[in-house]
């Protein structure tokens, strides 16, 4: 297989794999290029079919191979696991899946700029080698591989301007010892508005078997946007840096990504 008749045919797998992850598929091509020498290594043919040297096992199955890390400016050659797969197409499949559940790779999810696309994916963890951002966007630029790329049907994630919430309607069954503050704060909301669709007269009156309506807020979200901080973003949410650190798993305040979801 030369290496066109490579790039039409990870290009199709990828273009379709696009559709349903918005994972850009110029960005998968460009990475299956790169980490499998046009899908000519040992690693990415038969039995192992691995094209973007993904480590550790798939579905129970891996194989040991040698590589080369850079580590603080040094390239060094180590064994390590990596996965192994039935086919091209699960790889491509485990690939965006790798993207979609990391919450590392954010950043990855519906971005339509393969230079943006490149450079996160580097400093995301990806790759330790310090010319990777730099080797994907010329091998994009130089075969034409944006061509793949399709429209995201649904609206851009970077066009998300508010954040995204979502209300749930249910009915509590007041037991012994309930209180109409314990019950608000269970459902993340407030007394209130309990006694406010309830039409309670005295909030230190309730009983058990009584049906509460309960209109509870839950998760909010916020689609962080080109020069957004994360102090500006708690202070415009009236909470802290601190409290949206700790619910996102974020390790470092100061790095945040266009198009990371948050929740507030």
């Amino acid at each position: 297989m030369n290496n066109n008749e490579f790039i039409e045919k990870i290009g199709a797998m990828a273009k379709e794999d696009m559709k349903k992850t918005k994972i850009l598929a110029s960005l998968t091509i460009a990475q299956a290029i790169l980490e499998s020498n046009w899908g000519r290594s040992s690693l990415s043919v038969a039995p192992n079919y691995n094209l973007f040297g993904i480590k550790g096992s798939y579905n129970g199955q891996s194989c040991i191979f040698p590589t080369n890390e850079c580590y603080n400016g040094k390239w060094v050659q180590i064994n390590a696991n990596f996965r192994k797969y039935p086919s091209w197409a699960e790889s491509i499949a485990d690939h965006s899946n790798l993207f979609l559940t990391m919450n590392r790779y954010a950043n990855l999810r519906g971005c339509t700029d393969y230079k943006l696309a490149c450079k996160y994916v580097r400093e995301d963890g990806y790759a330790t080698d310090p010319s990777y951002t730099n080797k994907l966007i010329n091998l994009i630029e130089t075969y034409n591989l944006n061509r793949f790329d399709v429209e995201v049907v649904s609206k851009p994630v970077e066009q998300q301007t508010q954040p995204i919430s979502t209300e749930a309607n249910i009915t509590y069954t007041v037991k012994a010892g309930d209180t109409l503050s314990g019950i608000a704060k269970k459902f993340v909301t407030t007394v209130d508005e309990l006694v406010r669709i309830n039409n309670i007269k005295n909030p230190n009156l309730i009983y058990v078997g009584q049906q509460l309506k309960i209109k509870s807020a839950q998760d909010n979200y916020y689609i962080v946007k080109a020069g957004d901080t994360l102090s500006a973003i708690a202070k415009k949410y009236n909470t802290t840096v601190s409290a949206i650190a700790s619910k996102n798993g974020i390790k470092n305040p100061n790095l945040i990504y266009p198009n990371q979801k948050l929740k507030i």
